[in-house]
C-alpha cells in the first residue's frame, strides 16, 4: 500500500520557517526605527517579546521525530503557543488597536486546515476571546514612544469595527480551512481507492497473464499438430483409413485448441480480405498476450485465397513473437498484382539467432510448408531491434490444390 508523507510534521517544519521570517522582519523593522530619532531606541522587554515567539519552534525542533498521531498532537500545541504569544506581544504594542493583531489570523487558518474540527473551533474561540481580552486590557505606548503612531487610542466606534472585522475573518477563515480540509480527505481516499483498485486490476492481469500463458504454451502444439495432420493428409498415395485418421486427428486438435483459445471468432471463409484476417489475427492473438499490440498496414483490400491456411501461417509466426516476448508485432503487404510482399516484424528479444538454418524450430518448418502449397517463399532476418519474416509469392499464379 502507498504510503504518504505526515503531513502535519511537514506543516511544523514550515511554521519554524515561518516564525522565524515573522521575527527577523519585526526585530529589523524595531532597530532600524532609532536611525530616524535617537527617542525610537524599541524597549528590551519588546524585543524580549519578539524572542519569545520562537519558543514554539523550539519545541519542534526537539520533537520532530515522534510517531504520527504525536505529531498531530504537537501541532496544535505550537499553534494555540503561537496564538498566546502573539496575543501578549499585541497587549505589549497597544491592543487590538495596532494592525499587528491581524497576524492572529494566520495560525488560526494553519489549524484550520491541519487540525481536527474541534481543535480548529477550540483555536478560534481561544482566539476571539483573546482579541477581546488584548482590546479591553493592553498597555498603552507613552506618547513619545516607538509605536504609538501605530497604536494609539482610535475611536470606540472604529475599535468596534475593527473587532467585528477580525471575528468575521477568523470565522470565514476557520470554515474555509475545515472545508479545504475535508475535500483534501475525501481526495486522498479517492486516490486510495484508486491505487487499490489498479493493483487489483494488476493482480488480475497477472493472473490472467499466467493462464494466458498456460493456454499459449498448450495452443502452439495444437496449432502444430493441425498444421501437421493438413499437410499429411494432402500426400498423395495415403491410404483412406491413413486419411481418415489424419482427419480426426486435426478434428480434435482444432476442437481442443479452440476451447483454449475461447475466441469469439471463428475460422475465416475460404477468401478473406487483408484487413478482415488481420483483425481476425489480432482478435485471436489477443487472448493469447493482452500486451501484444498488432498493427495491419498496407494494401487493405487484397483478397487471400485459401485464408484458413494464410491465417494459421500468421497465428505461428504471431506464436513466436510471444514466445520471443515481443511487444509490437507488424503486418505490412504491399501487392503491385504482379508480385506481393506480406512482411511480419516482432521486436521480440528472445529470438534464437541459428545461422545454419532460418528456423526456430517444427512451427517455422510447419509455415515453410504451409506456404509451399500456396506457391509463397519465406525469408527470416533478424536485426538489434527487429526480427521480420517476407513472404513473397505472385497473386496471378494459382496455388496448390488444399481440398
Amino acid at each position: 500500500m502507498t504510503t504518504y508523507p505526515n503531513p502535519h510534521r511537514t506543516w511544523r517544519r514550515r511554521l519554524i520557517a515561518l516564525r522565524s521570517l515573522l521575527v527577523v522582519c519585526l526585530a529589523l523593522a524595531l532597530l532600524t526605527l532609532p536611525r530616524f530619532s535617537p527617542d525610537l531606541l524599541p524597549p528590551p522587554a519588546l524585543l524580549a517579546g519578539l524572542a519569545a515567539l520562537l519558543l514554539p519552534s523550539l519545541l519542534a525542533v526537539c520533537t520532530l521525530n515522534l510517531t504520527p498521531p504525536r505529531q498531530r498532537l504537537m501541532l496544535g500545541i505550537e499553534l494555540a503557543l503561537d496564538l498566546l504569544l502573539m496575543l501578549a506581544l499585541v497587549r505589549q504594542l497597544g491592543g487590538a488597536a495596532n494592525p499587528l493583531s491581524f497576524y492572529l489570523l494566520v495560525p488560526l487558518l494553519l489549524a484550520a486546515l491541519t487540525l481536527p474540527p474541534r481543535a480548529a473551533w477550540s483555536l478560534l474561540a481561544m482566539t476571539l476571546l483573546g482579541y477581546t481580552v488584548v482590546g479591553l486590557w493592553h498597555s498603552a505606548p507613552a506618547p513619545h514612544s516607538t509605536l504609538h503612531a501605530l497604536s494609539r487610542e482610535l475611536s470606540p466606534t472604529h475599535g468596534l469595527g475593527m473587532a467585528v472585522v477580525f471575528a468575521a475573518l477568523a470565522v470565514v477563515l476557520t470554515l474555509l480551512g475545515q472545508v479545504i480540509q475535508s475535500l483534501s480527505r475525501e481526495q486522498q481516499r479517492q486516490q486510495e481507492r484508486l491505487l487499490e483498485l489498479a493493483g487489483r486490476r494488476e493482480r488480475l492481469y497477472q493472473v490472467a497473464a499466467t493462464l494466458a500463458h498456460q493456454a499459449h504454451e498448450l495452443n502452439t502444439p495444437l496449432s502444430s499438430l493441425v498444421m501437421l495432420a493438413d499437410n499429411a493428409g494432402q500426400e498423395p498415395g495415403l491410404p483412406d483409413a491413413t486419411r481418415e485418421d489424419l482427419a480426426q486427428i486435426e478434428t480434435l486438435a482444432r476442437r481442443l485448441a479452440d476451447r483454449l483459445r475461447q475466441t469469439d471468432t471463428s475460422e475465416p471463409p475460404e477468401q478473406c480480405h487483408y484487413q478482415e484476417l488481420g483483425e481476425r489475427l489480432r482478435q485471436h492473438l489477443r487472448h493469447l498476450c493482452p500486451t501484444l499490440t498488432l498493427t495491419v498496414e498496407g494494401s487493405q483490400n487484397t483478397e487471400f485465397q485459401d485464408a484458413p491456411a494464410w491465417f494459421r501461417v500468421l497465428a505461428n509466426l504471431g506464436y513466436n513473437a510471444i514466445d520471443a516476448g515481443a511487444e509490437h508485432l507488424v503486418l505490412r503487404l504491399e501487392n503491385d498484382g504482379r508480385r506481393a510482399l506480406l512482411q511480419v516484424s516482432d521486436d521480440g528479444p528472445r529470438h534464437e539467432r541459428n545461422r545454419d538454418r532460418e528456423g526456430l524450430g517444427i512451427g517455422l518448418a510447419l509455415v515453410e510448408t504451409t506456404l509451399a502449397t500456396l506457391g509463397a517463399t519465406l525469408t527470416l532476418d533478424f536485426h538489434h531491434q527487429w526480427s521480420q519474416a517476407r513472404i513473397m509469392w505472385s497473386p496471378e499464379a494459382p496455388t496448390h490444390d488444399h481440398a
